[in-house]
């Protein structure tokens, strides 16, 4: 085995219990525990050169259990556990330093900034928020006390629908 490899084990492991509060090795079929096993097996396949037998042995499993926590969990977790995802991403992001994935993570924040501020004058643009109406509506929201803000939403939402059927039927009428 590679020194680095495994010090990098080490790290990943003791990121993702510290973070999880969990201890990878505890055999368990608990969902929370085998989601984040799939993200260390992940990690240690990107970051390390140890074999799969190896990454599953530094947790007390077989090969095939990794090949199965990368190929079938894993996906999973990425599509539903949005923690884990942030986990994932944080420790993808904050542990390369070649320049390489420097140049790609800015490159990727640069992008994620552009299209953001493209979304906000869209939303100051519309000429929307600046209308008597708009500000009328925004201080009735606000004098609306925090519990009950959502009930009123529904109410407004169902006045939405009611008057927008009422418009569609006069439409076809005329």
């Amino acid at each position: 085995m590679d020194l680095n490899s495994t010090l990098q084990t080490k790290q990943i492991r003791n990121y993702m219990e510290t973070c999880l509060g969990i201890n990878l090795s505890f055999r368990t079929r608990k969902r929370s525990n085998v989601y984040a096993r799939a993200v260390y097996f992940k990690l240690c396949k990107e970051y390390t050169r140890l074999s799969l037998t190896d990454i599953g042995a530094s947790v007390n499993v077989d090969h095939a259990t990794v090949i199965h926590g990368i190929n079938n969990v894993f996906p999973l977790v990425m599509q539903y556990d949005g923690h884990l995802q942030d986990l994932y991403e944080d420790y993808k992001y904050s542990n390369n330093h070649d320049a390489e994935s420097i140049f790609e993570n800015y490159s990727r924040l640069l992008k994620e900034n552009i299209e953001l501020r493209g979304k906000v004058d869209d939303m100051s643009n519309d000429g929307l928020s600046n209308t008597p109406s708009f500000k009328r509506l925004v201080d009735l929201y606000n004098d609306i006390p925090k519990e009950k803000k959502h009930d009123v939403c529904d109410k407004l939402e169902t006045i939405v629908k009611v008057t927008k059927a009422f418009h569609e039927r006069d439409t076809v009428q005329s």
